[in-house]
């Protein structure tokens, strides 16, 4: 009896690290412009915010109509803290990149084999200027 409440025990605590990495999943949906313009070839990227290193999910760049669709996902313990980040020139002169984060909801996170729930970012007129952007330089 001892025994088998012991693989009992085991069996319940293998199941539950086995769960806590299964794999998470993200998928974002939206359309990028400048102005009145679509903004063809942007980059776009899926970013999981870690302590120290961050984690990039996938990198896609949006069609000629401005259009992305962008997923990843990776097994973690935690649970993701999901950005998705714009790299733009749009409205610049300078040799430098904006760089505009959007968090995603966590409840667009989910633990599966694929995603479950796209989030729609909208239309985002690459134009508008945010307080947390960033930038990047050649």
């Amino acid at each position: 009896m001892l025994c088998q409440t012991f693989v009992f025990i085991f069996i319940t605590a293998l199941a539950s690290v086995a769960f806590c990495f299964e794999q998470q999943w993200v998928g974002v949906t939206g359309k990028v412009i400048c102005g009145d313009s679509p903004a063809p070839d942007t980059e776009i990227k899926l970013w999981n915010k870690n302590i120290g290193f961050d984690d990039q999910l996938a990198e896609v760049h949006s069609d000629a109509d401005g259009n992305f669709q962008i997923s990843g996902g990776e097994g973690a313990i935690f649970e993701m803290d999901v950005h998705l980040k714009i790299y733009t020139k749009c409205d610049r002169w300078l040799p430098c990149g904006r760089i505009i984060d959007f968090k995603i909801p966590s409840s667009y996170v989910t633990r599966s084999s694929g995603v479950n729930n796209w989030y729609d970012l909208g239309t985002i007129n690459l134009m508008t200027h945010t307080k947390d952007e960033n930038h990047k330089c050649l």
